[in-house]
């Protein structure tokens, strides 16, 4: 059921794709200048497939030439190697700048993002009355955090991307887990359409 899953995650962008690019009559597919390709784009987190298995798929739509707005889905299933997240969704807002030509939203920028986290179970030790201590596990919890990145995306004609980005944002909720702060970091490819 898992592997169906990722599956249709992996697969929907080059549907949506194909079906947008059958739409386009022969002149406007040969030239580049017809084409709108700064309104939204679909990328996948390469990393983090690499680190552990982690799914990390983002959906941007691009504002102006100089920022964008969007929102990240994390599933991590069963990775240790990508700290206490085991889903995140995490909505950003991104300022370009010193590379705002052709398509626009692209080359260096730093984006501020917020995140609602699902993280694994903690352990603490508990005093008893005795003096003695106890380890008792505590449950899956929900946490927010907000934080900031920096990165440079690369885009080329076609329309496809490349990004490397790195990041971290801290807890605001119950600091009881063993994070306080958790890492964004990633190198994601993608496509505008």
């Amino acid at each position: 059921m898992r592997s169906r899953f990722i599956l249709i995650l992996l697969l929907s962008p080059w549907v949506v794709f194909q079906t947008y690019a059958q739409n386009l009559t022969p002149s406007e597919a040969g030239s580049t200048e017809s084409l709108d390709l700064s309104q939204t784009e679909l990328r996948i987190n390469a990393l983090s497939l690499l680190v552990g298995p982690v799914l990390d798929i983002s959906y941007e739509h691009v504002l102006s030439e100089s920022s964008g707005l969007g929102g990240s889905l994390l599933l991590n299933f069963g990775g240790d190697n990508y700290g206490s997240q085991k889903f995140a969704l995490s909505p950003f807002y991104r300022f370009y700048f010193f590379d705002q030509k052709d398509y626009g939203s692209r080359g260096l920028f730093v984006e501020g993002f917020s995140s609602l986290t699902l993280v694994e179970p903690y352990t603490e030790w508990v005093e008893l009355r005795d003096g003695s201590f106890v380890e008792q596990e505590n449950g899956n919890q929900f946490q927010w955090s907000i934080g900031f990145a920096a990165g440079r995306k690369w885009i080329n004609q076609k329309g496809f991307s490349f990004e490397i980005f790195l990041g971290v944002g801290r807890y605001l909720l119950s600091t009881a887990t063993t994070d306080e702060v958790h890492p964004r970091i990633g190198a994601s490819f993608g496509k505008r359409f």
